[in-house]
């Protein structure tokens, strides 16, 4: 009895133990599948997705360095033996720059013979723009050179501007010279027997010639009445004519 009972375990044990092998193999055959086939849908995942070409692209080289710049030229040397030149020329010497001078009028004293004629005061010349005209010491007609002018004495009739301070006003000065003038100018010429003035001169130093040369076109510019002698005889006559310039 006991032996039927212990086959009867056995048998149970035996079927028990083949159910087990049974079931450990199907799960083996499974896994073993799911595997196989997970492997196949991954290669054919890959498979689909396109191939993308990958190309190296090569980097471009540096542009290469500036040459060195050339080397200065080289001082040249002296030999020893060679002694400096001494036979250049010498430089010019400088030369002297002119410092203007005054000009000085020359003054001649009057004949002590005849009596002194009076300065008499003309009015004030009026000193402006203007042309500078009229040559000092313009030759002398003909018959002014026969008839020499006497300096007016007792009985002398003076001679006189036809329009009273024509010289005064006929005046016309370059305005760079007004700085030059400090003082009265003094002038003396002669009018002839027809009116006619000659023999200007200057008897103050004017400091430019042209000061006395717009004086003696302003006198040579106006009409003058001729002085006569104690007779009433027309005469060439010297007439002494100071003038004081104002800025004007």
């Amino acid at each position: 009895m006991f032996d039927e009972v212990t086959k009867q375990e056995g048998g149970k044990n035996a079927a028990k133990r083949a159910g087990y092998v049974f079931g450990s193999t199907l799960f083996q055959v499974l896994l073993v599948f799911a595997i196989i086939t997970a492997s196949a849908a991954i290669k054919a995942k890959v498979i689909d997705e396109p191939v993308v070409d990958v190309k190296f692209v090569k980097a471009v080289p540096p542009p290469p360095p500036p040459p060195p710049a050339p080397p200065p030229p080289a001082a040249r040397k002296r030999p020893p033996d060679e002694k400096p030149r001494t036979d250049l020329p010498k430089p010019p010497p400088p030369t002297a720059l002119l410092q203007p001078k005054d000009v000085q009028a020359e003054m001649k004293p009057p004949d002590p013979n005849e009596p002194p004629e009076p300065e008499y005061d003309y009015g004030d010349a009026a000193a402006g723009e203007g042309v500078v005209g009229g040559v000092v010491g313009a030759a002398p007609q003909q018959n002014q050179i026969e008839d020499a002018p006497a300096y007016a004495t007792a009985g002398y009739k003076k001679p006189q501007m036809a329009q009273p301070n024509c010289v005064q006003q006929s005046v016309r000065l370059p305005r760079e010279l007004l700085g030059y003038i400090s003082g009265p100018i003094t002038v003396k010429f002669a009018i002839g027997r027809d009116g006619a003035p000659s023999r200007f001169e200057a008897m103050t130093a004017v400091p430019d010639k042209r000061i006395a040369d717009a004086i003696w076109n302003a006198v040579q510019t106006c009409k003058w009445v001729p002085g006569a002698d104690a007779q009433g005889r027309p005469t060439a006559i010297w007439v002494i004519l100071p003038l004081r310039f104002t800025a004007g």
